[in-house]
């Protein structure tokens, strides 16, 4: 039995049945801020399971997630699963097809139970198949649900009138919430090989479990702070990581000047929207892209060796290739459209990868981009203190 509706930006409705978060009714919706209301920007995750990560990760700030896997919550949520430093996940609401509510391992809990915690609004017996059909060919747009099943066509026509008010995804400040408030040292347990600053748009902590894992300290920055008050003579850093985050690269220009000032000074590398920023700062552009890549299942192939890794992603922007300036190669290419996943530039010391090598829980193949990462930040720091010497000579 239905009780709730999806409306979509474009008029068109899907009814089911609402969990965890009670979705407002009609005028509760008309009386509320869109911050407040359950209105987010479609997108659809191919991926099987992995459920617990999707909704716990920061790049999902201001979306709703449309689960394209038939049956999900089968076994249960995990506070230790999360990818948010924070405590509450960014996203808006979880579009599924079906619910489970069997049982589950002990000490586990219920998703219908975890999204209720989060305040999070969910909506199941949705027919996904259609809704992501209708993204691919619509492209994303903002939907909201509402928690009554029979509104009038007049009503609905007035939510959509209220959804084409609300800002646009570029207006909104989603990093300021997504990272952290204060700078964090966080080392490895054993000895380390570096010291990374990671400047935070919206980290995962499993970037930083994947960082450790490869013996790198690392300084978690937020992106309020400045760089030039990060990468100072007292405080020495191997590398400068740009983390993951939600949002268009385009909105944050003076990060990417930021950026561009210490490019040559010290190696930079980064992931998703941090190899979005970096591009920028070496002259590259970024688009927004029609439906964008989120799931655990896209080819990535890598042009120096011709393997293909099956790769994690989460994106809606990404960088046009054409406009790479000539010192930067392309490394990695989407197989499936073609899109730019990686670049590097050897003379200014950049390498970033658009997907997630972290990829927790999976899949791990392309977790040995990490090793890459430190090896042409080690190389890179080496030859220009090489140079450095040469010329002082």
């Amino acid at each position: 039995m239905s009780d709730a509706m999806l409306i979509l930006a474009d008029g068109t409705v899907y009814c089911g049945k609402c969990f965890g978060r009670q979705a407002p009714s009609y005028g509760q919706l008309m009386d509320m801020s869109y911050q407040d209301a359950p209105v987010g920007e479609l997108v659809f995750n191919t991926t099987m399971g992995a459920y617990h990560e999707i909704i716990t990760d920061p790049s999902y700030a201001g979306q709703s997630i449309v689960m394209t896997s038939v049956h999900i919550g089968n076994y249960g949520m995990d506070d230790s699963w999360n990818q948010m430093i924070g405590d509450t996940p960014l996203c808006k609401s979880l579009i599924l097809h079906e619910l489970y509510d069997g049982p589950i391992p002990s000490g586990r809990i219920p998703l219908a139970e975890m999204m209720k915690q989060w305040n999070i609004c969910g909506l199941e017996r949705i027919d996904t198949r259609a809704l992501t059909l209708h993204i691919r060919d619509k492209g994303s747009m903002y939907s909201v649900i509402i928690g009554e099943s029979n509104l009038s066509k007049n009503r609905i026509k007035s939510i959509v009138d209220w959804l084409s008010s609300c800002p646009p995804m570029e207006d909104w400040d989603f990093v300021s919430k997504a990272a952290i408030d204060e700078p964090k040292y966080m080392p490895t347990e054993e000895g380390s090989i570096a010291h990374y600053a990671l400047w935070d748009f919206g980290i995962k902590k499993s970037i930083v479990t994947q960082l450790h894992a490869h013996a790198i300290d690392v300084t978690i920055f937020p992106c309020s702070q400045k760089l030039e008050d990060i990468l100072t003579r007292e405080h020495h850093f191997d590398a400068l990581f740009l983390s993951n985050g939600p949002g268009d690269p385009g909105s944050l220009e003076k990060h990417v000047e930021q950026i561009g000032n210490f490019i040559g000074k010290i190696p930079i590398v980064g992931i998703c929207l941090g190899h979005q920023l970096a591009a920028r700062a070496i002259g590259a552009t970024t688009e927004k892209m029609l439906f964008g890549h989120h799931g655990a299942n896209h080819p990535v192939r890598d042009l120096n060796t011709q393997n293909v890794y099956v790769t994690a992603q989460n994106h809606g922007y990404c960088v046009v290739e054409k406009t790479l300036p000539e010192t930067a190669e392309t490394w990695l290419i989407n197989d499936n459209d073609g899109s730019l996943e990686g670049f590097y530039d050897s003379t200014r010391g950049v390498m970033t990868v658009q997907f997630h090598p972290e990829a927790a829980p999976g899949p791990w193949e392309a977790r040995k981009i990490f090793q890459t990462f430190i090896t042409f930040a080690k190389n890179y720091t080496s030859n220009t203190f090489n140079q450095e010497v040469s010329h002082a000579r």
